[in-house]
């Protein structure tokens, strides 16, 4: 075998995803393991999206760092152990930090990465307060606004979503025929575009999505969380006598806000760097995934992969490009519509 073939076998290999699954009494808990090298855990935003949500970044680290893209209980392959059982009485904030750290003892690591997103960069801020001795390193993207009851994302959402559309979601809101779960998945689907700095990518990259992404339930069950930091704002206040690295990253044109890394440095984290993304809302390693890598592993101590760091190289960005086409780039899942078209 040269040793092409054997660099070709070995990228295929460190693609292939291992399921983790953990007993959690009453539920289990999944993971998707993908990578090799220093362990990270992902956490997914909504609340309400699976691991899938935010494959790219551990598709993105592959080469030197080994993920687990978190499902949270109610998404993705972590469910109840009764059947078609509700997950809703069993899911709260507090269970979602013991069940991150479950599968932190269960793969056996000392330390790992803790990436959160969205909505679960609040959960990885509450993770990281209560268990600092396990987080080698925090990054947070996509960061909300903490304690600002999502006015500002409101705000910036009401300008950017044309007139028609904001008919249509009231239109939605009082229909008497849906239930609020259908409620929440259709006005997602509305709004979720917007989130991009250029709607039409937004609709290119939602007509890529899995079916299966995002469950409202547990949006529906959490989302108290985000508009009020009451049950977790004592453990933020214990951030600034942690010792680990953060690095902060955010899309100048997030309409959660460009400002929120920098309040959230002010209020509980002063050692955080920021790093502001131009030319991307609320997904910057899907939007500008170039700029976002980069400073991915500005401040990690890992060396970045080859295409952050040899991007001029147009053979390096083939195989990349290459290998996240075949991979379903950005959420390993290549809808049967486009299957149609190759």
């Amino acid at each position: 075998m040269t040793q092409w073939n054997v660099l070709t076998a070995l990228a295929a290999l460190i693609t292939l995803a291992t399921p983790i699954l953990v007993d959690r009494g009453d539920y289990t808990i999944h993971a998707e393991k993908l990578g090799t090298g220093t362990p990270m855990v992902i956490l997914p935003g909504g609340p309400g999206f699976s691991g899938k949500a935010v494959w790219a970044i551990a598709f993105g680290t592959r080469s030197n760092i080994t993920s687990y893209l978190f499902d949270q209980l109610g998404t993705g392959k972590s469910h109840p152990k009764i059947p078609n059982q509700d997950p809703t009485n069993l899911i709260s904030l507090n269970k979602t930090i013991e069940d991150i750290e479950s599968i932190r003892k269960s793969e056996k690591h000392d330390k790992w990465i803790v990436c959160g997103q969205s909505w679960g960069a609040i959960v990885a801020l509450v993770y990281a307060a209560r268990y600092p001795d396990r987080v080698h390193h925090l990054i947070l993207t996509s960061i909300p606004g903490i304690g600002y009851d999502a006015t500002i994302l409101g705000t910036n959402l009401n300008r950017a979503i044309p007139e028609p559309l904001s008919k249509q979601l009231v239109e939605i809101e009082l229909d008497a025929t849906l239930s609020p779960a259908e409620k929440v998945s259709a006005q997602l689907q509305l709004i979720t575009p917007y989130y991009f700095f250029s709607h039409q990518s937004g609709d290119y990259y939602l007509s890529l999505a899995p079916a299966e992404l995002f469950e409202p339930k547990v949006f529906i069950s959490l989302q108290k969380h985000i508009l009020n930091s009451a049950d977790y704002y004592d453990d933020l206040t214990k951030l600034p006598k942690t010792k680990f690295p953060v690095t902060l990253i955010q899309g100048h044109q997030d309409p959660t806000g460009a400002a929120m890394p920098y309040l959230l440095k002010e209020q509980f984290l002063p050692r955080a760097k920021v790093n502001m993304i131009n030319q991307a809302g609320h997904f910057p390693w899907i939007e500008n995934s170039d700029a976002f890598f980069t400073a991915f592993y500005a401040d990690l101590g890992i060396k970045p992969p080859a295409f952050v760091t040899e991007y001029e190289d147009e053979d390096v960005m083939q195989k990349e490009n290459d290998a996240r086409t075949k991979n379903g780039w950005p959420f390993n899942y290549i809808p049967p519509a486009v299957n149609s078209k190759n």
